[in-house]
């Protein structure tokens, strides 16, 4: 059974950026953990911080179990503080958990996305960056080897962001859409907390908009409907993946530069399962 491990600053991370391949890899049989890293605990409107923590991460356990994961891991920094955390020290918590759980894939924000105004988003991305030839060094926190842990090198790094500077691969997720709503519908705190922020923003501009205060004081399922299959449908029709099919875009690395010289010299190891096929990667595949 492969492992796909997504690294989630927020709880929301993870269904709203990638929770449709998510979903599908673990109908495929995949072993998905989905880490948050922060407390999310000032996400919310009208809540106190520990109501705002408890409420959060119960959403997000929701949110996984409806996504398929086999496994959370909650890391526990406090949210909107990331930037003032040693990047170093948040590495090694990536490169233990590469070397603990030794992931086939992991999904992370890209640290080259552009607009994102996050740093929460921005600290994790380079942390787990970095962690990806941190965690192949045998001198790199030696610490873990007494464990039994040992070097390990994560093959599939899926890159996800607000816009990614280059986008080379697709996942089409037509099938499973309806998990993704469904996921990023349970963090209700979170949701009620963004559509308060564009009512606020509203009102200094001088308009309302009257579906979101609706939503905000009732059921959102179908404004996140509307959204995330628009956004969906947008990315399949840019890179035809058909009509009527919906997607989900990566920057999807394993060797960089070496990729083509890894496939013509390469050849399977015996008694070892064939590696997925990647459209455009593997050769058109």
């Amino acid at each position: 059974m492969r492992t796909a491990l997504m690294v989630s600053p927020h709880a929301d991370d993870a269904a709203a950026f990638c929770g449709g391949t998510l979903a599908k890899l673990a109908a495929e049989g995949w072993k998905v953990i989905i880490v948050r890293v922060t407390d999310d605990c000032k996400d919310s409107v009208g809540m106190t911080l520990e109501s705002t923590r408890e409420k959060n991460a119960a959403d997000f356990r929701v949110a996984a179990k409806i996504l398929g994961a086999a496994e959370v891991i909650e890391l526990g920094y406090v949210t909107d503080r990331l930037a003032d955390e040693s990047l170093v020290g948040l590495r090694e918590r990536m490169v233990y958990l590469f070397r603990k759980r030794r992931p086939y894939a992991v999904f992370s924000f890209d640290p080259y996305g552009l607009w994102e105004d996050n740093q929460d988003h921005v600290r994790v991305a380079q942390a787990v960056y970095e962690a990806f030839w941190v965690s192949a060094f045998d001198l790199h926190h030696p610490e873990h080897f007494a464990e039994g842990l040992k070097p390990f090198s994560v093959c599939e790094r899926w890159f996800f962001g607000r816009e990614l500077p280059k986008v080379n691969y697709v996942e089409d997720v037509t099938d499973f859409i309806g998990k993704k709503v469904e996921a990023l519908s349970s963090h209700e705190a979170m949701i009620k907390n963004m559509l308060a922020r564009f009512i606020l923003q509203l009102d200094t501009w001088g308009r309302r908009v009257k579906l979101l205060e609706e939503c905000k004081s009732g059921d959102h399922k179908s404004l996140i409907n509307a959204f995330m299959e628009e956004q969906a449908k947008g990315v399949a029709a840019t890179y035809h993946l058909g009509e009527g099919r919906m997607g989900e875009a990566f920057r999807l690395e394993r060797f960089g530069d070496l990729e083509g010289l890894f496939q013509l010299f390469s050849e399977p190891i015996e008694g070892r399962e064939p590696p997925p096929k990647r459209k455009g990667i593997d050769g058109g595949a």
